[in-house]
């Protein structure tokens, strides 16, 4: 460890140029110690899994060069890297006797075929032995393995991926923003201006931040789509950022890039633009700012965007067409990863197309993420038959407590709620629960989630009162096993505002909704998914509570931020289409005709014409028929609805039911 000099070669940012003798160029500042520093070089001497995690340009990868000098100094150093034969390096180091191994960018070696858990205690293994397995990661990379937990119960690459993190016990964690103790001795460090000029600008930005320049490219990029200034070159890094968003975290080839970026030039108005020939765009893209980071970086014929940008809150939509014209073009792994991240973009088609790729191909895991993606989309049934399967052959292999079998149970629990038979999920819900607190504890974050589940099922089965019974008696749980900060808290809390809503608890409900959606903006921020769901629910118990307008103006507002930041979306459209109902109940019919006419078309494309949320809107499509164009026309809308109800939910789902009392 102590021969190795040059810590970008570990993937610490190089910051702007300093001139340090008549031939040499210095490129690293010198350190400023971390709050943290003596924290990690105490975890490192101790051994075992190391975890820091932090934002993009944090400073985690130079804490970590930094603590080894100073801990393990005399130990050999293995620097992985996530495409080589990892079961190879798991038993190189399993060969020695101490050395450090170094993780940069950890989430890369999560995804299928990556390290297990039973490699990471391989490694750790063996009397008289000293290894540091020492990793970095996103902070919004790690709150995925937490985060998914809500929408995909328990998928076995996913669980997998994190087993591994847990293993790494409490991580360290790395504020972007530095502390005044940080500041103050990044400025006692006279001879180099650039920290000094960092520590000026640290009421904004980290100083790690500033010194690998990621706010000057930022900039840089926001303003190079003017006319004449370098429109090409921003549009090849809007798709090198997309392709990280939409799980690719390699390099891309340039090709790929050159067929992805026309979709981003063209929506900033193509040849208006006078966009820069392609020699000339890469040419800006891949050039240091100030000597430090570029946009773009080249890895012979391919290129990554810069991992500071993927991170930034105002980013658009990805586009349609990026996830269309990526698919076809990626491994059969990396498709899998691609559907892991239109899972967490609630893109359920293109999960769905992502998996089945995946599962073509024998990717480990792809028929379970492909039998979820099936519930995502719209077909919970043929979901539930595929996971009973699956469930049988785990139940063999595994046995019927291993968590990969239990996770099954859940997941079919789901979807059959899913397809409104909502008393099977609540009575398999109940049977799994003492499975879960058996084998994995009762305050496992599985078991937890189990309970949720259940009140969530019962009070959408029409038992709201049992169901706010069961959250208030879970909340205080969950939170002390969680954190009150941790999102399955906050998930669960908005379920509470929902029941509390059910049970005609208005005013409440807006009370406990408006905390929730405090904590969520303090926590998760303003544009991510959950905040904006925490809005719509808000809005709707306006509402509720007898203010139409208001909330039809709260609804228009959380509908632009949704379009703007989710684009065609699910919940984008559930918004739409609940804006055009509040219109009906207010008599503005003939807007609200139009509304839900335009949202069931874009329904259609998105769901399917059989997905419960279009026959929905289809519903409430025909109620406003009846009210402009008479009980005929309307009729005869409901009866072919009720038979394709029928035919995709089932005679017991709450909307075929409902549906069959309008016609009567």
């Amino acid at each position: 460890m102590r021969d190795l000099t040059d810590p970008i070669g570990l993937g610490v940012h190089p910051s702007a140029l300093r001139r340090a003798g008549r031939n040499t160029a210095d490129r690293v500042p010198a350190f400023v110690q971390r709050d943290q520093f003596d924290d990690v070089v105490r975890r490192i001497r101790q051994g075992g899994f190391v975890l820091i995690v932090g934002d993009s340009t944090a400073g985690k990868s130079r804490l970590a060069y930094e603590a080894m000098r100073v801990a393990v100094a005399d130990y050999p150093l293995l620097q992985a890297q996530p495409s080589e034969d990892l079961q190879a390096l798991a038993s190189a180091v399993c060969a020695l006797r101490r050395c450090v191994v170094w993780f940069d960018e950890f989430d890369q070696f999560l995804r299928a075929g990556g390290v297990t858990l039973q490699m990471v205690k391989d490694m750790l293994a063996g009397p008289e032995r000293r290894v540091v397995l020492l990793a970095s990661m996103r902070s919004k990379e790690y709150d995925r393995y937490s985060a998914r937990q809500r929408d995909v119960t328990d998928a076995a690459t996913w669980r997998a991926g994190r087993e591994v993190l847990l293993h790494a016990a409490e991580p360290v964690e790395l504020d972007r923003l530095w502390s005044p103790r940080e500041i103050e001795r990044a400025q006692r460090i006279d001879e180099d201006p650039r920290l000094r000029a960092a520590a000026q600008a640290s009421d904004r930005f980290g100083v790690a931040e500033v010194l690998a320049a990621g706010p000057e490219l930022l900039s840089d990029w926001m303003h190079a789509w003017q006319a004449g200034q370098h429109p090409r070159g921003a549009a090849l890094v809007a798709a090198a950022v997309d392709c990280r968003r939409m799980g690719l975290h390699r390099p891309v080839p340039v090709s790929l890039l050159v067929a992805l970026h026309e979709v981003y030039l063209s929506a900033r108005g193509g040849a208006v633009l006078r966009p820069e020939p392609l020699a000339e765009a890469l040419a800006w893209a891949t050039a240091p700012v100030q000597g430090a980071s570029s946009l773009l970086l080249p890895d012979q014929d391919s290129y990554l965007a810069f991992d500071y940008l993927i991170d930034f809150p105002g980013l658009p939509a990805i586009p349609e067409r990026s996830w269309e014209t990526l698919l076809p073009a990626v491994s059969a792994e990396d498709a899998f990863d691609i559907g892991w991240a239109a899972v967490d973009l609630m893109r359920p088609t293109i999960a769905l197309e992502a998996f089945d790729i995946a599962r073509r191909n024998g990717v480990p895991d792809a028929e379970y993420a492909h039998a979820v993606a099936l519930g995502n989309a719209g077909q919970p049934l043929p979901a539930v038959r595929r996971l009973r399967q699956l469930h049988r052959e785990r139940d063999t292999l595994l046995g019927p407590d291993h968590p990969d079998t239990l996770a099954a149970r859940h997941d079919i629990a789901r979807y059959l709620a899913e397809a409104g038979r909502l008393s099977e999920a609540v009575a398999l819900l109940d049977r799994l629960a003492p499975d879960r607190e058996r084998v994995l504890g009762a305050s496992h974050v599985a078991t937890l989630v189990t309970r949720t589940s259940k009140a969530r099922f019962l009070r959408d089965g029409g038992n709201a009162p049992a169901a706010l019974q069961q959250l208030r008696q879970l909340l205080p749980h969950l939170t002390a096993a969680l954190g009150p900060d941790h999102v399955d808290v906050l998930l669960a809390r908005q379920e509470l505002a929902r029941t509390l809503a059910r049970v005609g608890h208005t005013p409440d409900a807006l009370a406990s909704m408006t905390e929730v959606l405090e904590d969520q903006e303090r926590i998760l921020g303003a544009a991510h998914p959950h905040t904006l769901s925490t809005r719509f629910d808000l809005a709707l118990l306006v509402g509720q509570s007898g203010d139409l307008q208001e909330a039809i103006r709260q609804l228009e507002a959380v509908l632009g931020d949704q379009e703007r930041i989710l684009g065609l979306h699910s919940r984008t459209l559930s918004t739409r289409h609940q804006l055009g109902r509040l219109l009906a109940q207010t008599g503005e019919l003939d807007q609200a005709q139009e509304v839900l006419s335009a949202v069931l078309r874009d329904q259609e494309h998105f769901h399917g014409s059989s997905h419960p949320r279009t026959l929905a809107t289809r519903y409430d499509h025909a109620l406003v028929m009846r009210r402009t164009q008479g009980a005929q026309a309307a009729a005869a809308l409901l009866a072919a609805l009720e038979e394709e109800c029928f035919q995709a939910l089932g005679s017991s789902h709450p909307l075929t039911q409902t549906i069959v009392a309008a016609r009567q």
